[in-house]
């Protein structure tokens, strides 16, 4: 795809560019003083125009899947996108003539906006055009039913709090515990209680086998999903805060327009947060408690996570890639991705029970043959499971975090370890 108004021979436009804020980093991915601490996965400075490039090469290939038009990129205005463009990016301070111009030939209008850049090099406006604006609906139904269904073990000190985000958007939820230790099962059951939207049980139904067999849990998980009647359902870990895309629209309202517009498969962008002091203490929510993050690890299964989808009259699978990839005949995946804010490890002590005894004595040997469960393999009694702020990001709230990360945090691109073709930039 070559940007619209641009030379065939040049794919770098001469962007209006304005020096960044707090990126979250040092400018020179430095961060100055050098507090201890796990260093975390960060991202170098990125050139904008790169950045956008990136950006249409994702869209390329996600609007091509499902169906949803062509991605055009704007870099010289007054120059309209084509009437069949999907989604339209315009790099640059849009004027409200050439928006007004845009939507009253193409039905595009302005969804997403924020910055493309990292560094101290410079930064540039980027603004997301499409045809799928949430406020444009009907009230979600009552009736629309969303439910999550939630895998645990020995989560005691968070599991309420996710609860609690899910059931007062009024999503359903199902717990499969497997065998908690911790007092998880126990508290899940007194509020399953007096709880008509909660539903819990213990896998296997037998006892536990001493191993953490992921693929048969999400069998499992495949199972509940197919008989639950819902509309949508969301593959959910006990460590997870699932979120939309758009600021201010919840999971429940996002997944319902999902549904109008056509789709029925959304992906993930994975937010991993860190503690950067040991002051978890569990009297304060996951929200308000880790403020720093570093997105997905550097694996490819960081860059698929469709694990949320509309129940298909036969099966919808998913257990074989590990619960990454929800594959169905006639799937659309929305070209956004909402966010899964991961809270994995919240203190020094919580890392080493979690980790070292919790966990890696706990992972089937098949499974590991197959190459899973990998993710804590850099771990050992020598970790201090405390990461350095210099490394991470800083999550405020989703539009401060789009001056600064909106392309990244919405698809993925210009991520380093991204690893489709055109989309990753280096680190």
């Amino acid at each position: 795809m070559r940007p619209t108004g641009t030379p065939a021979q040049s794919q770098r436009p001469a962007f209006a560019v304005r020096r960044p804020g707090d990126l979250g980093v040092a400018p020179d991915g430095s961060g100055g003083p050098k507090p201890s601490g796990r260093q975390g996965t960060p991202i170098g400075p990125a050139d904008p125009g790169a950045l956008v490039a990136a950006l249409g090469a994702y869209l390329d290939r996600t609007l091509g899947a499902a169906g949803a038009g062509s991605a055009s990129v704007i870099v010289r205005r007054p120059r309209i996108p084509p009437a069949e463009a999907g989604v339209a990016v315009c790099a640059g301070e849009p004027s409200p003539r050439w928006l007004e111009r845009v939507a009253r030939r193409t039905g595009l209008r302005p969804s997403l906006r924020g910055r493309a850049g990292r560094g101290p090099a410079a930064s540039v406006a980027v603004t997301l055009l499409d045809r799928w604006d949430p406020s444009t609906l009907e009230a979600t139904p009552a009736e629309f039913d969303v439910l999550a269904v939630m895998a645990t073990f020995n989560e005691s000190d968070i599991v309420e709090d996710v609860l609690d985000t899910l059931r007062e958007d009024q999503v359903r939820v199902h717990v499969i515990d497997n065998w908690s230790t911790d007092g998880t099962h126990e508290a899940l059951v007194r509020r399953a209680a007096a709880d008509p939207g909660l539903t819990v049980e213990r896998f296997p139904a037998g006892g536990s086998s001493g191993t953490f067999e992921l693929e048969a849990i999400l069998s499992r998980v495949e199972q509940v999903a197919h008989s639950s009647g819902a509309d949508w359902v969301v593959n959910q870990d006990a460590d997870e805060i699932r979120q939309s895309p758009w600021p201010g629209v919840s999971l429940r309202r996002a997944l319902f327009a999902l549904d109008r517009f056509g789709f029925n498969c959304a992906d993930f962008t994975v937010m991993n947060f860190r503690p950067v002091a040991d002051t978890w203490d569990g009297s304060r929510s996951l929200a308000e408690s880790f403020s720093w993050f570093e997105f997905g690890a550097g694996v490819q299964a960081d860059f698929v996570q469709r694990k949320a989808w509309k129940p298909q009259p036969i099966p919808v699978r998913f257990a074989a890639t590990g619960g990454h990839d929800t594959s169905f005949a006639g799937r659309r995946i929305f070209p956004y991705k909402f966010l899964n804010r991961h809270y994995p490890i919240r203190s020094s002590a919580h890392g080493r029970r979690k980790v070292l005894r919790e966990r890696q004595g706990r992972w089937s040997a098949a499974e590991r043959e197959r190459g899973w469960h990998v993710h804590y393999d850099g771990f050992s009694d020598a970790s201090e499971f405390l990461w350095r702020p210099d490394h991470l990001h800083r999550f405020d709230s989703l539009p401060a975090l789009d001056e600064r990360l909106l392309i990244e945090r919405l698809t993925g691109a210009g991520l380093p370890a991204n690893p489709f073709a055109g989309e990753a930039l280096g680190g």
